[in-house]
């Protein structure tokens, strides 16, 4: 039986090149980063070097500092924290969305219960926030805005470039974006954010290796104390290899980027062409989302079902996002649509450079024998 994989929003394979750069590093690099001796030093220098081109491939000045480090999830929690912790005394009120990936809204959820104010911003009916909305929201307590570039479920684009440029007139507000679903997908300025968080399975590098980036003025307190590592923010001994092979993924994505765009707009296109002529499914992803995401709901039929049904036969979607898939419905259709019919049988099927027409075809005639 062929695999049809379309989950590429949750993880993509390793790039052959990338594992070819993981093994280098590893030959290469052996001594840990943290030693004084030569071969310690060696790592250190190689890491500090990699950190450096991937700034540059970002096209962020050297204002930015690049913090490895298990994924986007412990980016999330660490800028979010971070601020909130060292900022108390300032104020205790962040704003963020009701379509954060599930590591922000549990962060939020978590400060909530430790005395700050989460207040979510107002969207329109594409899902989008009103930046003008936004800024009323904005009080002399506000320390932190928190919203991903683009919603990992559904494939809604945030105004950030907009956002930031309200910001200026708020400089004591901090500024940070879950790039997690943007990078190596489609161009994004991150110049004048704050704070970034990315992690690299999501274009096509290893799991558990990903990025915080902080501009300078940004001070934080760490969520892991310990030795000495790449920078205060966050301890422990760093990962030279998956460092390494995480710069040679993202300049990998970001050469493709544009090419891989426009084949997953192609596809998108024809996926929603192939699934309007099946009965009772409503497509909840709009044209001006991300065309790598493909978010639509077949009413009657349980979201967790239907994964099941179609896993059966080989072909792989998600219901709702990874973090997220054990629930009953998506929040995030909801909150888009206000409805729980449609929120309870959503599914995202997410695309790539790899997937084709073909795939398409053979996920729409399962469908069409599944309803």
């Amino acid at each position: 039986m062929k695999m049809i994989y379309l989950d590429y929003a949750a993880t993509t394979p390793a790039h052959p090149l990338v594992l070819r750069a993981f093994k280098h590093s590893l030959l290469t690099y052996p001594g840990n980063p943290n030693s004084g001796h030569e071969l310690g030093q060696l790592s250190a220098k190689a890491i500090e070097q990699s950190l450096k081109n991937m700034r540059r491939a970002l096209k962020l000045s050297k204002h930015y500092e690049l913090t490895p480090t298990s994924g986007a999830s412990e980016a999330n929690n660490l800028a979010i924290k971070g601020i909130a912790f060292l900022n108390a005394n300032q104020g205790k009120h962040i704003i963020t969305t009701s379509f954060e990936h599930s590591s922000t809204i549990a962060t939020a959820n978590y400060l909530s219960q430790q005395g700050y104010q989460v207040e979510i911003a107002p969207t329109d009916h594409y899902g989008r926030v009103d930046v003008n909305l936004l800024e009323k929201l904005i009080t002399p307590d506000t320390i932190l805005i928190s919203i991903c570039s683009v919603n990992s479920e559904i494939g809604i684009r945030q105004p950030i470039a907009e956002i930031k440029d309200m910001l200026k007139r708020h400089p004591k507000v901090y500024f940070h974006v879950d790039a997690t679903q943007s990078i190596g997908k489609e161009q994004l300025d991150l110049e004048g954010i704050d704070l970034i968080s990315l992690t690299a399975h999501k274009f096509f590098g290893l799991k558990g290796i990903g990025l915080l980036i902080a501009h300078e003025r940004v001070k934080l307190i760490p969520l892991i104390h310990g030795g000495h590592s790449t920078t205060p923010v966050r301890r422990g001994t760093p990962a030279t290899e998956l460092i390494l092979s995480m710069e040679r993924a993202l300049k990998l994505a970001l050469k493709q980027q544009e090419t891989g765009y426009q084949h997953c707009r192609t596809l998108n296109d024809y996926a929603r062409q192939q699934l309007k002529r099946l009965e009772g499914i409503i497509i909840n992803s709009t044209l001006e989302d991300l065309p790598h995401i493909l978010n639509f709901s077949i009413i009657g039929k349980n979201s967790r079902d239907t994964v099941t049904y179609l896993s059966n036969r080989g072909i792989y979607i998600s219901n709702h996002t990874a973090c997220e898939s054990d629930t009953d419905y998506s929040s995030g259709i909801y909150a888009l649509t206000h409805d729980r019919a449609r929120a309870e049988s959503s599914v995202r099927i997410s695309l790539a450079y790899l997937t084709t027409s073909n795939e398409i075809d053979e996920l729409c005639r399962a469908l069409k024998e599944y309803i």
